[in-house]
């Protein structure tokens, strides 16, 4: 079975705990309301209720000013970032903390986005007022109707490739390429138009990317200059646009292009440039269906980067990796611009109870911590192996122990049942019916469903999988 890795929820504050205040039952309903008032929608996404602290406080959100300020001017629609509905609206915006409050038209144009709760009502007094504004100018629908009507003009270029991306839509490859077809030749001199071109993510091996990279002084200035995340941003942007366009063409040599810009974003760490490049290839096979090329790139892969280490080096190595991210992920108080951490914060009113002032913002964020990444590499890796249908012992043996390896490392039920899929098309059914039966144990014991793992095991016995 393949692991899906999910995000570690870290620190969630009681503060995110809501008052119902949705005006429907679904997202879907609250779209259709959105239509029928003719009215903006506000989408407010908290977390799962099971990682809340349900501690009453006095929420500024439930300040019947705010409520009447929402009932006047927004269908409101509350839930939790594991409702499917919106599961496309958190992929496609970017949305990584929370509670996120998500403005935008009834056709699902987000025209503004914030975070964080606070506990007086000033905040959003001032995100409604903001959002108000912003519902009043043009939508991306709008600015991309604008540009079809004529794609010589980069000012309404520009506008519709910032909004997207101040939405949190990063894939602006193919509107780049027009905006640099309009350019003259001076205008790769202006650090500020290279910057632009860049952070709308242009395909590697496209035109922008090629002109933008001729005045390489400049762009040595943005990778020296600019603040590390925004860089991180550029070559991730450059990166995925390029190998989804790849995918989408089945074009290997733009897929090469993408796990170059991989390779060469990593500086002198050539491990790790290697290794991400590698990974970049091998989700081109496998998106692309080259099996061969597929199964080829995967040996050298899991054998290179994750079998070429003891089980309590990695152990060791993950649980270093996790304490740093927990480190980095504290949740924080942010009062205006300045971000300091709640120690200091309860330390200053303490000393200077009147002058502190007793108004701050609360986030919980979703952080991606590595816990058992290696574990869960290793059975994806054996789970692919598997669903490729090979029937090459070879390969399949190979896999097993890259199965067995993840097993070593976290003895979870999936991983178990990867092995048991692995023996089963080896014809080693004894041995799959065993590890099949570990499968269901495990999950009984972790609280885990196991009526698919029985399901499978009957298969399995009566030998029908």
């Amino acid at each position: 079975m393949k692991i899906f890795s999910s995000l570690f929820i870290l620190f969630i504050l009681p503060v995110t705990v809501f008052c119902q205040i949705s005006d429907t039952k679904s997202f879907e309903n609250a779209i259709n309301l959105a239509k029928k008032n003719d009215k903006p929608l506000l989408l407010i996404i908290s977390m799962p209720a099971k990682y809340l602290n349900n501690i009453p406080v006095n929420i500024g959100l439930q300040d019947p000013e705010i409520k009447n300020k929402l009932k006047e001017s927004f269908v409101t629609f509350e839930t939790d970032m594991k409702d499917s509905s919106i599961r496309q609206i958190i992929l496609m915006y970017k949305i990584n903390a929370f509670p996120s409050f998500v403005f935008m038209h009834a056709n699902k144009d987000v025209f503004h986005k914030d975070f964080g709760s606070s506990n007086t009502k000033y905040k959003y007094i001032q995100m409604l007022a903001t959002a108000l504004t912003l519902s009043k100018e043009k939508s991306v629908s709008e600015l991309e109707k604008d540009y079809l009507s004529n794609k010589g003009d980069n000012n309404n270029l520009k506008k519709l490739i910032e909004l997207r991306r101040k939405n949190g839509i990063t894939d602006n490859a193919v509107l780049i390429e027009q905006f640099v077809n309009n350019l003259k030749i001076s205008d790769f001199n202006d650090y500020q138009t290279v910057l632009f071109i860049l952070q709308a993510g242009p395909f590697a091996d496209g035109n922008a990317y090629k002109l933008a990279y001729n005045n390489r002084k400049i762009v040595d200035s943005i990778f020296k200059k600019e603040p590390l995340q925004k860089r991180i941003d550029i070559n991730n942007a450059i990166i995925q646009n390029t190998l989804n366009n790849a995918v989408k063409n089945k074009n290997i040599r733009q897929a090469q292009a993408a796990a170059n810009i991989a390779r060469s974003s990593n500086g002198n760490n050539y491990e790790i440039a290697n290794k991400n490049a590698a990974n970049n290839m091998l989700y081109y096979f496998k998106s692309v269906k080259d099996t061969s090329s597929y199964i080829r790139s995967a040996i050298h892969y899991y054998d290179t980067y994750y079998m070429n280490i003891s089980a309590d080096s990695i152990k060791k190595l993950e649980a270093k990796q996790r304490q740093v991210a927990l480190d980095r992920s504290r949740p924080t108080l942010t009062t205006g611009k300045k971000i300091i951490s709640k120690e200091k914060i309860d330390s200053l009113i303490k000393a200077n109870p009147n002058t502190v002032k007793k108004e701050t913002t609360m986030v919980s964020s979703a952080v991606g911590i590595p816990y058992n990444n290696y574990a869960n590499e290793l059975n994806n890796a054996a789970w692919n192996m598997y669903e490729t249908g090979t029937k090459n012992i070879n390969h399949l043996l190979k896999a097993v122990t890259w199965s067995t390896r993840s097993i070593e490392l976290n003895p979870m039920s999936s991983h178990h049942d990867t092995l048991a899929h692995l023996f089963y098309q080896l014809g080693y059914f004894e041995q799959a019916i065993k590890a099949q039966e570990t499968a269901i144990n495990k999950a009984k014991i972790e609280g885990r469903p196991f009526q698919e793992f029985q399901e499978i095991l009957k298969k399995m016995k009566s030998k029908t999988l």
